[in-house]
């Protein structure tokens, strides 16, 4: 019989060389053992988005907290995604004259060796395998240059190489996203990922992603394995040697036997 896992986590923010820290992010576990574990990035561009992220998160993980256990994560998501988006139109319509504020949005739901997870905008999974000895990228990232790789898989005719060159300055544009005001969020991803002892997850924003590689990642576990919360700590200020400018959130999570063994 297959042992039941059971997980060491870190998390970390940190504002960087923003002014403001426009990240949030939450892990915890609710009376049936379920965890949940959600990173959201505000939009850069749009003032106040701190908001959206912010709020975001609390309402995921005051209604997964709410829940014995969740047990349709679909339907759970779904619901509760509505409730962040009224919340956040709310907010920005009585406090900030319907300006527009959004946040990305990377939510897991892990249960035992399974996490299924749903993702809007460019914050990333990231997954180490023990058994394939090697890391790989689950989520796909809402921007302009893969809704443009997707259009041309559509439609050969399509000039791609044009349509880049052409919009070279926006290809990291998000394309989905939690946004007040919009419908944006009704088009999300979801992935499934089976687990085993040994294995990692790995959720960030792009302010780490892209000052980090995955050797370093794998690095930074090993050389704190006996004090596992500041994983993430460690992570970010490496992110930030490498000369990030952006905020910069991590969570690391790594799965057991519950015995302690591989």
């Amino acid at each position: 019989m297959k042992s039941k896992l059971k997980l060491n986590y870190s998390i970390h923010t940190n504002k960087g060389l923003r002014a403001i820290n426009e990240d949030a992010s939450w892990i915890g576990m609710n009376k049936s053992g379920q965890y949940l574990a959600i990173v959201c990035d505000g939009i850069g561009s749009q003032d106040d988005s701190q908001i959206a992220s912010l709020v975001a998160v609390e309402v995921f993980a005051k209604s997964f907290e709410k829940k014995r256990r969740i047990r349709n994560c679909d339907l759970w998501f779904k619901k509760t995604l509505r409730t962040a988006y009224n919340r956040i139109t709310e907010l920005s319509k009585k406090n900030l004259n319907s300006k527009k504020i959004g946040t990305t949005l990377l939510l897991s739901i892990i249960e035992e060796d399974k996490a299924r997870t749903f993702n809007l905008g460019d914050t990333r999974l990231y997954w180490y395998s023990l058994n394939d000895n090697m890391w790989s990228q689950v989520t796909r990232d809402h921007n302009l240059y893969n809704y443009f790789l997707d259009l041309h898989k559509e439609d050969k005719t399509i000039q791609i190489n044009e349509l880049c060159a052409k919009h070279k300055d926006q290809l990291l544009a998000l394309t989905r996203c939690l946004e007040s005001g919009t419908n944006s969020h009704l088009h999300y991803d979801v992935y499934d990922t089976v687990l085993q002892s040994g294995d990692v997850l790995f959720l960030a924003t792009d302010g780490v992603y892209h000052y980090i590689k995955n050797d370093d990642i794998s690095a930074v576990i090993k050389n704190n394995s006996d004090n596992f919360a500041s994983i993430s700590k460690t992570i970010i200020q490496k992110a930030l040697d490498n000369k990030s400018n952006d905020n910069l959130t991590s969570i690391v999570i790594e799965f057991r036997n519950s015995d302690g063994e591989q």
